[in-house]
């Protein structure tokens, strides 16, 4: 099962890796669309769609790979006096609460949008 965990967490920190250099391609997609659409008065009608697209896919590779790197926003005022047990059982108890709900919500709207598609 370790080898299994460590399987999933080094694929996950890959694709992150690979992922983030849709930064780049985003940075210079926004910055294009901007000089195009005010210095040059001629905007693009695929810049808006690539970027939302792009941001979509950098916010979904990122999540997986924050978590495998533990390097998520947490307001750790009470978190880090816990023992590494009780870290785990808080982790264990707000994925319960907000990730699976969160995933959940977006595989049921999700749903609707390609069934609408």
């Amino acid at each position: 099962m370790t080898q299994f965990i460590y399987a999933i967490e080094s694929l996950s920190v890959w694709v992150g890796r690979a992922f983030g250099w849709c930064i780049l391609v985003l940075t210079f997609s926004v910055s294009y669309e901007v000089f195009v659409r005010y210095a040059l008065n001629s905007p693009t009608v695929w810049a808006f769609d690539m970027m939302v697209q792009m941001y979509g896919a950098l916010f979904l590779m990122a999540g997986p790979y924050a978590l495998a790197q533990d390097t998520h926003v947490r307001g750790d005022v009470l978190y880090r006096l816990f023992s590494v047990k009780w870290q785990a059982r808080v982790d264990f108890v707000l994925y319960l609460i907000f990730f699976f709900p969160g995933i959940l919500a977006l595989f049921w709207f999700g749903w609707e949008i390609a069934a609408d598609s």
